[in-house]
């Protein structure tokens, strides 16, 4: 379990927030943040680029249009200057009080207390014309050198520069104004959020008291609210006065409850965008600033009070931890939950693309083996013809020589059919060593062919006898030793042959086609 460190709001810090109408013994800026860390502006929202970044500025001075930028390039370095407070005027501010001429003054307008802007979203609510107010919330310390107080600037000058000076001086103190120099980047803003969206989460004083209005069936939010809203001259003096009027008359266990329970349900309302977005990685800051903001909304109706009942620091530190570790496991079953359909989304198209893949495959398949069937069968295989002679040929051993005829068409693929075996030999009688097949085609001249040549050819004339006995002379007749050597050769070449076909280990087969 996270452990929430000890608030600057505790009653064991030095300081404390500020009081509901007015500063302490000090006033300025860099000093305040130190124990109030958040601003508030009250403002009508514009509409926003869709390419809106959180570097750049949230809000603008008057003076600038929305394309100024300079300000927000300088938040975003370390301050090392000057601050706004030493360097800025009397004049200067003079010019933004004065409403005639705040359309050139270069500040923003913000202030310390959250009670002075939940009553002035109200005040314009009610009389104004556009009634989509809102209450931004800010941390102070990310424009620590560029913002000062209107009381501190006010007091550079004297009452005799102005008529309105005092005028100006009681409105800076009652509503705590402070003045941002330039702009005020996103990343300083926390949240955002509409007025309606907080009149019912705040605490029980602030509300009327009486059994007669009805929450459900009141026809506007505002007629729950204490005070009077449709006021023409309004006090924020005064409303503060009442309200603590009424902390004060309500039982002890109501006030523990609206300065705890009623606390933190109000600082999650300010926070609630940037508390869901911060939680799940940042637990401790999240909770922290929760803690902060509640501590500065308990001590608002009665600070003598909370400092007399230090059980409700605990108590608020153990409702924003509870809050915040529920919100968080929430969060991570719904990221669980969305990481697990994502996957199931991922695995269903991966097995579509290895559906279609195979199916691919097998229909390439299919049109390569149509393709071979049709070529095949629109060729014409000429088997061939049997051995026509057996001649001896200078090869190397256990190689058989096939001698194929020439065909118009293409020769087909030899197969062991093909190949007669002698009937002495046995297809098993040398399993060891297999014989090498050549195909040798041979010059084969047909009958017809040579029926076509002798046809073609003119008849030759009948010959005399002389010119006869010239083209053929007589032969003398053989000697009998002529006779006796051709018959011991063939006798030789035959047995040399015979022992070649029935010896199956060394042959040499010529066959003649």
């Amino acid at each position: 379990m996270t452990v929430i460190p000890s608030s600057p709001q505790s009653p064991t810090s030095s300081g404390g927030p500020l009081p509901q109408y007015g500063y302490g013994s000090d006033h300025t800026f860099d000093r305040l943040i130190q124990d109030n860390p958040f601003l508030f502006r009250v403002y009508t929202p514009k509409q926003r680029s869709p390419f809106f970044d959180a570097t750049e500025p949230y809000f603008v001075g008057q003076k600038y249009n929305e394309q100024y930028r300079e300000a927000a390039e300088r938040l975003r370095q370390p301050f090392t200057g000057k601050s706004v407070a030493s360097t800025s005027s009397y004049a200067d501010v003079a010019q933004h009080m004065d409403w005639t001429q705040r359309h050139m003054s270069p500040y923003i307008s913000t202030t310390f207390s959250f009670a002075w802007a939940i009553w002035e979203a109200t005040r314009r609510y009610r009389v104004g014309l556009k009634h989509d107010v809102e209450i931004a919330i800010i941390d102070a310390r990310q424009l620590a050198g560029r913002a000062a107080t209107a009381l501190e600037l006010l007091r550079k000058g004297t009452p005799n520069e102005h008529l309105d000076y005092w005028k100006w001086y009681r409105f800076a103190l009652e509503s705590q104004d402070v003045l941002v120099h330039g702009s005020i980047p996103g990343s300083a803003v926390l949240a955002s959020v509409p007025l309606l969206s907080i009149i019912d989460k705040l605490p029980s004083y602030f509300l009327r008291q009486d059994t007669m209005v009805d929450k459900r069936l009141s026809s506007s939010q505002f007629n729950i609210l204490s005070w009077d809203t449709m006021d023409r001259k309004p006090s924020f003096r005064q409303f503060c006065q009442d309200m603590s009027d009424q902390f004060l008359h309500l039982p002890t266990e109501h006030r523990l409850r609206d300065a705890t329970g009623s606390s933190v349900r109000l600082a999650m309302t300010f926070l609630r965008p940037w508390f869901h977005s911060v939680v799940v990685d940042d637990f401790a800051e999240a909770t922290e600033t929760v803690c902060s903001l509640a501590f500065i909304i308990a001590q608002w109706p009665a600070q003598w009070w909370s400092r007399d009942h230090v059980e409700m620091w605990d108590v608020i530190r153990s409702l924003v931890q509870s809050v915040g570790e529920e919100v968080r496991e929430k969060q991570k079953g719904v990221a669980i939950e969305e990481v697990r359909r994502l996957q199931g989304v991922v695995s269903n198209l991966e097995r579509v693309v290895q559906d279609y893949e195979e199916a691919e495959v097998a229909s390439s398949v299919d049109s390569t083996n149509d393709m071979i069937e049709s070529e095949f069968e629109g060729s014409i295989v000429m088997l061939p013809s049997p051995p026509a002679s057996i001649a001896e040929w200078p090869a190397d051993e256990d190689t058989l020589i096939l001698a194929l005829p020439p065909a118009t068409t293409p020769p087909a693929t030899a197969t062991p059919a093909d190949v007669a075996l002698p009937d002495s030999e046995s297809p098993d009688s040398n399993q060891s060593k297999t014989p090498t097949l050549i195909f040798a085609p041979t010059i084969v001249v047909h009958q017809q062919q040579q029926y076509a040549i002798e046809q073609t050819q003119p008849t030759p004339e009948s010959e005399s006898p002389h010119e006869e006995s010239q083209r053929h002379p007589k032969r003398r007749p053989h000697s009998l030793a002529e006779t006796a050597t051709c018959i011991v050769t063939g006798l030789l070449v035959g047995a040399f042959i015979t022992l070649c076909i029935v010896n199956s280990q060394r042959r040499t087969l010529i066959y003649v086609t």
